[in-house]
């Protein structure tokens, strides 16, 4: 590295350095934690007075203090909201100022700048305030212009005073009574018809809803419906019972098949009713029913419930489309408890 380039590196950083402390004094003056320090920062205002100072510019000392933390420096803002911008202060609807924010400044005057706390209100759910003036709970309610119900509850006592950070709720609670009218839902009533065929239903009569006028008692938190209780209820009109019938008739064409499925039951000590039943539902009685699953023939085996006890019932090799078969198999699986492997029972 050259002489000259080793110069022009060392002047550059004395530069630096320079601009740094300047820096850094102007900062520690204007929040250095010492409120008597004679060191003051000189700010610019924006309708600063004539005066015949060297500058042109008279600045005026001034005490600020923010939160506590105060620090003396020198204006030549005319109010009091020039200065707090000329030291880059915003105020907020929850701040509190020593003097109006339009008034005139006067020299050695004490401006007092009081952001309040970090607190957050919840009221009904809802967030309303995250800053509050210095106080209670009751404060900040107040400076929030919230007005309690005789039944809403704060998590918190009014008096407690309030600490950065806390968060306050208000639970708003209220019971009414409501009044409506509401359907009563209707019976239905199945009667057997042994001329209609398995399956069939015939609605002889038609059922209509009631209606009543029921009042309830309504407890309400944070506008959210709690419980519901019935004080009273008068019927308006009275529901209407739907009648119908419904075939017990084995439809000629399964008459062969259900006759086998009762010997089967018979051979192997099964419910005789029960397996005709199911074999209904399952196959509406057909030998040769057959579902995509893989599901086949009266009692809709599948192929590992078939492989796993047809042998053991005596059938090892017959075809689950046989409806002998097939009938005694699940007979044998229902005289030895095995019915839960059905849905229809």
């Amino acid at each position: 590295m050259g002489r000259r380039h080793l110069l022009s590196v060392v002047a550059r950083l004395g530069r630096l350095a320079l601009v740094t402390c300047a820096v850094s004094a102007g900062t520690w003056a204007i929040l250095g934690p010492n409120p008597t320090a004679r060191s003051a920062v000189v700010i610019p205002g924006r309708a600063a007075p004539v005066a015949r100072g060297v500058l042109g510019v008279e600045a005026a000392p001034l005490t600020v203090s923010v939160d506590g933390l105060a620090a003396n420096v020198r204006t030549s803002s005319g109010t009091v909201a020039d200065a707090l911008r000329g030291l880059g202060l915003a105020t907020g609807s929850q701040d509190r100022l020593s003097s109006p924010a339009d008034a005139a400044l006067l020299p050695g005057q004490r401006l007092a700048l009081d952001r309040g706390l970090p607190v957050t209100l919840i009221d009904g759910g809802r967030e309303v305030a995250a800053r509050s003036a210095r106080g209670t709970v009751a404060d900040l309610l107040a400076a929030a212009d919230i007005a309690l119900g005789p039944l809403d509850e704060v998590d918190q006592p009014l008096g407690a005073p309030l600490n950065p950070g806390d968060v306050v709720r208000i639970m708003r609670i209220s019971d009414q009574q409501v009044t409506v009218q509401e359907d009563i839902p209707f019976a239905v009533r199945l009667q057997p018809d042994a001329n209609l065929d398995r399956s069939h239903q015939v609605v002889i009569t038609p059922g209509a809803p009631g209606r009543t006028e029921n009042t309830y008692f309504v407890h309400i938190v944070d506008a959210r419906e709690i419980s519901r209780t019935l004080l009273a209820s008068q019927q308006l009109a009275a529901p209407v019972t739907e009648v119908r019938h419904f075939g017990t008739r084995t439809p000629p064409a399964s008459a062969e098949i259900e006759g086998i499925i009762r010997d089967a039951a018979a051979a192997q000590g099964a419910d005789a009713e029960q397996l005709v039943r199911v074999a209904y539902c399952e196959s509406r009685l057909n030998p040769g029913a057959y579902n995509a699953s893989g599901a086949s023939g009266l009692f809709q085996f599948l192929p590992s419930t078939w492989a796993a006890n047809s042998g053991r019932a005596g059938y090892a090799g017959a075809s689950v489309f046989d409806p002998v078969a097939a009938a005694n198999v699940a007979a044998w699986m229902f005289a030895r408890g095995q019915a839960a492997q059905w849905v229809c029972r």
